[in-house]
């Protein structure tokens, strides 16, 4: 099949001019999504890319799936997934293998850019997103999660006592530990969970897709595998447990609203004495 006798030249390069507008992966998709609808009917459509824990889902899923690999030269960037009740034509099929083909530039530009832009906002101390790079995220993700009215939780945690560590056993016994609980709270998260150190002993973690039941039993993992374990610092054996505060979107969140409803409380479980998770009410 000529693929430039079913889809006009016109289309085309409104397609490719949409691709262009963005280096947001989550927009990217999107405008994606929007423009192929005309061309190929569909009620859910996902990009996925594990190495780079990119996890962008459109709608809702159905019984048939279409799967696309994309791949530029040898790196492969990721799958392209669309889902409908309907199954998929041998022509539809054809059109969306060469479609995909104009996502292949944008998506290894976005890529590029991400590493570069993770270079310059890794905390130096613990190797984890810092809080420049939390700052520009929370508010996509607060968009993007309202807009497709997907869920979205943020989880702070913060180490009890933890200036008794430093007074103690002196500031670079307190770097190691706090690199030591940020390699320990990579062990609980899933691909497309985004994990910050938010400041000081103060950390941030992103869910996605994620249920408030269910990330409150993660929050209480992590504080109990926290509290059973032995760091090792400089020698020294630290035993130290954290405080949590938990919550979810609510429609007409904004950035500081959200994170301002995280923090209280995270205050809250301070307060009561802390080594505690506060999960926000539904």
């Amino acid at each position: 099949m000529e693929i430039n006798k079913v889809i006009t030249t016109e289309k085309l390069l409104q397609i490719m001019c949409a691709l262009q507008t963005t280096l947001d992966i989550n927009f990217l998709i999107e405008n994606f999504s929007n423009e192929l609808q005309s061309i190929i009917p569909h009620e859910y459509l996902s990009y996925k890319n594990i190495d780079d824990k990119i996890n962008v889902t459109i709608g809702k899923e159905a019984k048939n799936k279409l799967v696309v690999d994309i791949n530029l030269n040898k790196r492969k960037l990721g799958k392209l997934t669309l889902s409908r009740k309907d199954e998929f034509g041998e022509s539809e099929s054809e059109k969306i293998e060469y479609l995909t083909t104009l996502l292949q530039y944008p998506i290894n530009n976005i890529l590029n850019y991400r590493e570069a832009i993770a270079n310059a906002n890794i905390d130096p101390i613990t190797k984890l997103n810092n809080r420049m790079l939390f700052n520009k995220i929370i508010e996509q993700e607060i968009d993007f999660a309202q807009r497709y009215e997907q869920k979205l939780l943020l989880m702070m945690i913060d180490l009890d006592n933890f200036k008794k560590v430093n007074d103690e056993h002196g500031h670079l016994t307190g770097d190691i530990l706090l690199k030591s609980v940020s390699d320990f709270l990579r062990k609980f998260m899933r691909r497309s969970d985004l994990v910050f150190r938010y400041g000081g002993d103060e950390f941030c973690i992103i869910l996605r897709n994620t249920s408030l039941n269910g990330a409150n039993k993660l929050a209480n993992r992590i504080r109990r595998s926290i509290k059973h374990e032995e760091f090792i610092c400089n020698d020294y054996q630290i035993k130290i447990t954290v405080s949590i505060g938990l919550v979810k979107i609510n429609e007409g969140d904004d950035t500081p609203k959200f994170i301002g409803r995280a923090d209280k409380l995270l205050y809250e479980a301070k307060e009561i004495g802390r080594n505690s998770v506060i999960t926000e009410t539904p």
